[in-house]
């Protein structure tokens, strides 16, 4: 029973002795492991660079028309549908004339009345005109009855007006295409009501030629320095991943309208202003559709064959060791020279010292940037640091 007593310390402290010993081994074998073997490394390669501006737009045809009506009524017939072909003054659609007709009718109707006036005023100045020479009638009767002769005459232009007024609404009930094209919208059905008020309503969308189309894609004001008209596009749809379409940017527009330019100081301060690009594109097999929306890489620079290393390298600190015999070079001043400092490997071996080498850049396509001077191909540079492995803490033993 004694002894029983006693095993209970002697199993604590050999645990301890145990545990202090794993710690002092697992404290050694971490000290005593090369930082190098922990690096990620990359050799210096040679390949294409291509710096691009990267957006997103929509798919739009170059040339569309709306066509809309400016005369109320009910629709009593409606000729195409969506992606119809359609000629230029091809009907598209009718309004029920029956009121137009009878507005007609009632303006012409007008017209003879006023010419039959007209007719009978002119006859009176005649008549008045031969009395006046005779000196029967006085010099006022006949100056009212010239005066009458031109109301008659004005009222007769007036009429006329209304004739063709009432005529042109008649021809309005009829909707013919302004162009040859497609048509990409529509927004009426037969039954339903047209109302014309101050805005006119857009029954038809019509594309003129659907083989060529625009993207209008925003452009920030960050990447608007970079980019300018007659530059080569490249983009993507998700309706078709595995093909790269192109285009040309064609033009920059100005984000303002002079509504906008009244909005405070400090409202555009919290905003990032947008340019708008329009790029034009080839579709000879109609595979584009409007509305599509696009992923598009302006191409600013493009370098090819060109020495380049991971941008991963450029963010890598590593410690500097005092017993290293490469000292760390000093950046330029200049800020015209875009410089950096990557640590190289010797032959690529991971446990030799990294060695700090001032490198001059070029382009960059987000993944790889061009090296002007300070490497060459073959090289190794050091492309990231993992944390290293802590010792584990074991809970319950101090």
């Amino acid at each position: 029973m004694p002894r029983k007593k006693k095993l209970g310390p002697i199993l604590t402290i050999s645990a301890v002795i145990v545990a202090a010993a794993a710690v002092v081994v697992y404290a050694k074998r971490d000290r005593d492991e090369p930082q190098s073997a922990q690096y990620t490394i990359a050799p210096v390669s040679r390949g294409d660079i291509i710096q691009a501006v990267n957006t997103t737009g929509q798919l739009a045809p170059l040339v569309s028309v709306e066509v809309s009506t400016q005369i109320s009524g009910l629709v009593t017939e409606v000729n195409v549908d969506f992606n119809s072909p359609v000629k230029k003054g091809q009907i598209l659609a009718r309004i029920d004339p029956a009121s137009y007709i009878q507005k007609v009718a009632q303006a012409e109707a007008d017209l003879a009345a006023a010419e039959a006036s007209a007719t009978l005023v002119r006859l009176n100045a005649a008549r008045l005109k031969g009395l006046r020479d005779q000196d029967l009638v006085t010099q006022a009767d006949y100056d009212q009855a010239e005066a009458l002769l031109e109301q008659a005459r004005a009222a007769l232009l007036t009429r006329k007006a209304s004739v063709e007024n009432a005529r042109t609404d008649l021809e309005r009930c009829t909707l013919t295409s302004p162009i040859d094209g497609t048509v990409i919208f529509k927004q009426v059905e037969v039954g339903k009501t047209v109302v014309s008020s101050f805005s006119a309503p857009t029954l038809f969308v019509i594309a003129q030629d659907l083989a060529k189309m625009r993207i209008i894609a925003p452009i920030s004001e960050v990447d608007v320095w970079a980019v300018h008209p007659g530059q080569a596009v490249t983009f993507t749809v998700d309706a078709i991943p595995d093909r790269t379409f192109g285009g040309k940017l064609t033009q920059i527009r100005n984000p303002y309208t002079p509504s906008e330019k009244q909005t405070t100081q400090a409202t555009q301060q919290s905003t990032i202003t947008n340019f708008d690009g329009v790029i034009e594109v080839d579709n000879p097999d109609l595979l584009l559709r409007p509305s599509l929306t696009a992923n598009v890489s302006v191409v600013v620079s493009k370098t090819e064959n060109a020495l380049r290393i991971p941008n991963g390298a450029l963010r890598v600190q590593v410690p500097q060791d005092p017993d290293s015999p490469h000292r760390m070079p000093t950046l330029p001043s200049e800020e015209s020279v875009d410089s950096a400092v990557v640590y190289r490997l010797a032959g690529g071996d991971r446990s030799a010292k990294p060695e700090p080498v001032l490198v001059k850049l070029g382009i960059t396509d987000n993944i790889s940037t061009q090296v002007l001077e300070g490497l060459k191909e073959g090289d190794t540079v050091i492309t990231g640091i993992p944390s290293r492995i802590e010792v584990p803490q074991r809970r319950g033993l101090f």
